[in-house]
């Protein structure tokens, strides 16, 4: 099931809707798509304004910081 988020507003529920369910994804392997680019990762913190992913590529284990407001969905993969 993907969480959606528009990037629009950030006041208020909109913004806690999506923490709230990105925060039962910790620890996951997730697909996270932004307006530029697609990562996938185990979700590590979900922040005010941020998430982090552990991504592993060519046998390198790096953290990427993505900010809410780019996110258009996530969900488990």
């Amino acid at each position: 099931m993907g969480f959606g988020f528009d990037g629009g507003g950030f006041g208020g529920r909109r913004g806690d809707t999506f923490r709230r369910e990105a925060c039962a994804l910790i620890n996951e392997r997730v697909q996270v798509d932004t307006v530029n680019q697609t990562f996938r990762g185990r979700l590590v913190e979900v922040g005010r304004d941020v998430i982090v992913l552990r991504v592993r590529k060519n046998n390198c284990t790096f953290r990427v910081v993505i900010r809410i407001c780019e996110i258009v969905a996530i969900f488990p993969i």
